[in-house]
């Protein structure tokens, strides 16, 4: 069985993580929830999260992993050259990570953090 048949097709995000990514489009932060989703997944790498933290279960689907998330191999490669989560299934990876992401930006956000402190903090 190859990689592709493995992993997800179809990737989302819980009810929780749902509305915390509704926080990170609110005000035009994001352009849309495929960038927000895009850039939670960079910031939970950034910060250390781990995907065995995020919820196993209950994720509702929101994008197609391949055509909207990515339609070359950016986010498989992240993966699988950082050796994050199960690296044969990069796209059930980065659920995970996403779902993480979503929730800790939108924490911070609530908290009267700005975006560029969150992305400053995520680059370095």
């Amino acid at each position: 069985m190859g990689k592709d048949q493995e992993d997800k097709q179809q990737i989302g995000l819980t009810a929780k993580g749902d509305e915390a990514i509704q926080v990170l489009v609110a005000d035009r932060r994001f352009a849309n929830q495929t960038d927000a989703y895009r850039f939670a997944i960079s910031y939970a790498v950034a910060a250390g999260l781990h995907p065995a933290d995020a919820p196993q279960g209950g994720y509702n689907t929101k994008f197609n992993a391949l055509g909207t998330l990515e339609s070359g191999s950016s986010v498989r490669d992240l993966i699988d050259i950082l050796g994050i989560g199960e690296t044969h299934r990069p796209f059930a990876t980065a659920e995970k990570l996403a779902e993480l992401g979503v929730r800790e930006i939108a924490r911070r956000l609530e908290g009267n953090e700005s975006l560029a402190d969150i992305m400053t903090d995520a680059s370095g």
